[in-house]
Parts: structure tokens; sequence; C-alpha cells
């Protein structure tokens, strides 16, 4: 559409131009019949406005340190190991009674009174015992090994879950949409049809 209107203007120009040069060599041809008539207008220039991406801000990166994570357990701690103890037995004993000989049998000679008369005798005497209590060893005394079990207690400490660790992070570019006026055409003069309500002066 543009190159049709540059092209009638041109045509318009050029025709113009010869019916100028025509009237300046011959004035036998002023005041004919018009058969169209143009004026000139001048067209203002073309803007269109556009938008675009620019960079607001570029990508960049950052280190963000993780901390390690520990966590806390209780656990079972040997706080005195099983030994070996060393018991004292005392010895048994057992009370028992037995007879012991204090004098034998024997015979003797002793006054008696028979009948009113004191006459001597041969006696005899029969062995005299005593009884006496005395302790007999049953068992003997000594030492026994008894086991005596550990003792256990807990404790807490703690324990690394995940180390420490370095993590690069990288932020991306930021961008905006921007919109600016552009020139799409110069101002240009063109010639315009006028209407012929009249006769052209």
């Amino acid at each position: 559409m543009g190159g049709t209107v540059r092209t009638f203007t041109r045509f318009i120009a050029f025709a113009i131009a010869v019916a100028s040069v025509a009237g300046a060599s011959s004035g036998a041809l002023a005041g004919g019949k018009p058969l169209s008539c143009y004026r000139q207008v001048v067209v203002p220039a073309e803007y269109r406005t556009v938008h675009e991406t620019v960079l607001v801000r570029p990508a960049s990166s950052r280190v963000v340190e993780h901390p390690p994570v520990y966590r806390t357990v209780t656990e079972r701690v040997v706080l005195q190991p099983e030994r070996i103890s060393y018991r004292k037995i005392a010895p048994i004993y057992d009370t028992r009674a037995r007879q012991v000989l204090v004098r034998p049998a024997s015979v003797g000679w002793e006054y008696r009174t028979i009948k009113g008369e004191q006459v001597l005798c041969k006696v005899q005497h029969p062995p005299l015992y005593r009884t006496v209590h005395e302790q007999v060893l049953l068992k003997p005394g000594g030492q026994v090994a008894v086991t005596v079990p550990a003792i256990y207690g807990t404790r807490q400490r703690q324990v690394l879950m995940q180390p420490g660790r370095r993590q690069v992070v990288t932020i991306p570019a930021e961008y905006r949409t921007v919109a600016r006026t552009v020139k799409v055409s110069e101002a240009r003069t063109v010639w315009q049809p006028v209407a012929l309500g009249g006769q052209c002066r």
C-alpha cells in the first residue's frame, strides 16, 4: 500500500511538473476544463510501540553453608566388668558325746558291817565312765569362687548424621519487558485528490 501511494505521488508530481512546463511554454492552454485536482498534504512521521526484553540483573551464584547434623543417642556402657570374688566358708562341726573311762574295773578290800559286825570284804569295783562332749569336723572351711555380674549404666553421645557441606546456589538472571516507541516512517508530503465540487481556479 505504501509503495502504491509513493508511486502515485511521484506520478502526480511528474504530471504537475509537466503541466508547469507546458503552462510556461504556452499560455493559450490556461483556463481549460479541469479533469482532476490535487493538493499537497503533509503526512506526519509514523511511529509504533515495540516491546522488548531487557536484562535487569545478570545471573549470579552464592555459596550456602550447611552445618553438620548431629543426633543424641543413649547407649549402654559397662561401669564395672564381671569379676570373680572369693568367699570364705567356715568349717562345719558336730558335737558328739562319748564315754571316757575314768577308772577301770578293780578288786579291793573294804570293811562292811554285816549283822552288826564289821567285817573285811573283798569287793569287785566296776569300771567308772564319764560322758564327754567333743566337736567333730564334718566339713573343713575354705574359699569358694563367686561370680559377681557386670554393672551397666547409660551415657549419651553425639552421632554425626550428615556432615557439613557447601552448596552453590545459582540465582537466575532477571529480565523485564519494556515498551519503547520506534519510528516506522519519516514525515513526507503527498498529493491528495480534491473533490471537484466546483471549478479549480
